[in-house]
C-alpha cells in the first residue's frame, strides 16, 4: 500500500497591494457603517444592520478559511471552505479532469466527480497581476494524475510544459498554458 501524504496546495493570491487594500477597506467600511447603524438606529433597521455585520463576517471567513490539499495515498483532491462540507474528487473516479478558464483571467485545473468539483488555479493574468503555480506543484499534480488516471497524458504533458517554462523564468503571459486563458 502506498504511503499517504497530504500536500497543501497554495492559493494563487494577488501580488498587487491595491487589491488587498481595496478588500480590507471595503470590509472596514461595511462594518463601520453597519456598526454605526446598530448603535444609532432602532427596530428593523438595527436588526438589518446586525445581519449585514453577520453576513460580512461569514463572507470574510469563507474567503480566508479555504484549504485545498492532495492526498497522495489514495489520489484524492480535497477542498474545504470555512463551514461548508468538504468536496473531494479521486483522480481515478473523476468524470472530468481538464483545464477550465473562468473568463476573468484565470485558468484552473478542474476535477469533477460524485462528491463535487475541485478547482486548483494554475495561472492568472488579471487585476492581481501575472502569476503561475510553481513548478514543483505543477509536476506533483502531473505525476499524481499520471499515477491514478494514466489516460490523461495530454493534460499532464501540458502541466509539465508549464512547469518547465516557470522553472526557466518565463513570464506567465507567455507560458504554454496562457493560450487557454
Amino acid at each position: 500500500m502506498a504511503e499517504s501524504a497530504q500536500l497543501d496546495i497554495p492559493r494563487l493570491l494577488s501580488r498587487q497591494p491595491t487589491t488587498w487594500l481595496a478588500f480590507g477597506g471595503t470590509v472596514v467600511a461595511v462594518l463601520a457603517m453597519a456598526g454605526w447603524a446598530v448603535a444609532t438606529e432602532t427596530g428593523v433597521n438595527q436588526v438589518m444592520a446586525g445581519l449585514v455585520v453577520a453576513a460580512t463576517v461569514v463572507a470574510v471567513a469563507a474567503v480566508v478559511w479555504r484549504r485545498t490539499w492532495l492526498d497522495t495515498g489514495d489520489g484524492t483532491l480535497h477542498h474545504r471552505v470555512a463551514f461548508l462540507p468538504e468536496r473531494r474528487v479521486a483522480w481515478a473516479q473523476a468524470t472530468t479532469v481538464d483545464l477550465e478558464r473562468n473568463r476573468a483571467g484565470q485558468l484552473a485545473l478542474r476535477a469533477r466527480g460524485e462528491r463535487g468539483t475541485v478547482r486548483v488555479t494554475l495561472l492568472a493574468d488579471d487585476l492581481g497581476g501575472e502569476r503561475s503555480a510553481g513548478p514543483d506543484l505543477l509536476r506533483v499534480l502531473a505525476d499524481e494524475i499520471d499515477r491514478w488516471a494514466p489516460e490523461r497524458r495530454r493534460l499532464t504533458a501540458r502541466l509539465r510544459a508549464q512547469a518547465d517554462h516557470v522553472e526557466s523564468g518565463g513570464a506567465p503571459r507567455e507560458s504554454p498554458l496562457a493560450r487557454h486563458l
